[in-house]
């Protein structure tokens, strides 16, 4: 008699991510979440809201053409304390720079991310987790 074992494993933990808010302790510098964004939430998958356009954010960057636009910033709680990279975002689409994925920061667990096009996505890995994708579709981009 052979006993057959049927291993499944189990379902992946979802990556938590929210878009910060005036209760989230956080470290943008000159900006803050207001002067970025303007009701900004996740539904579901999908970023809805406008994302205000900023000038010549040289904190953000120092090459002019990555610190005029539209930022999105993201707050990872679950990235704090950990080992840096343990949480990494990666922006796709249409004028996305930065073709790698980019670490989260585990002192507060914020980053943020210039929004070329609405086709633009951002997507989240974390070992042991089920890869999330957030779309900007419904996403206003403001032109100033």
């Amino acid at each position: 008699m052979k006993l057959l074992i049927t291993i499944i494993p189990s379902p992946a933990t979802e990556i938590k991510v929210a878009i910060p808010n005036n209760e989230t302790s956080l470290n943008l510098g000159e900006k803050t979440v207001q002067d970025l964004c303007e009701n900004v939430s996740l539904d579901g998958d999908n970023v809805t809201g406008a994302l205000k356009h900023i000038d010549n954010w040289t904190e953000f960057s120092s090459k002019s053409d990555e610190n005029t636009g539209n930022f999105l910033p993201l707050y990872f709680e679950d990235a704090k304390g950990k080992p840096k990279g343990t949480i990494k975002v990666e922006l796709k689409g249409t004028g996305a720079k930065v073709r790698k994925p980019v670490a989260v920061d585990e002192k507060d667990g914020l980053i943020v991310f210039q929004i070329h096009n609405q086709d633009n996505t951002l997507e989240i890995t974390e070992e042991g987790k089920e890869t999330k994708t957030l779309t900007m579709t419904s996403l206003e981009l403001r032109e100033e």
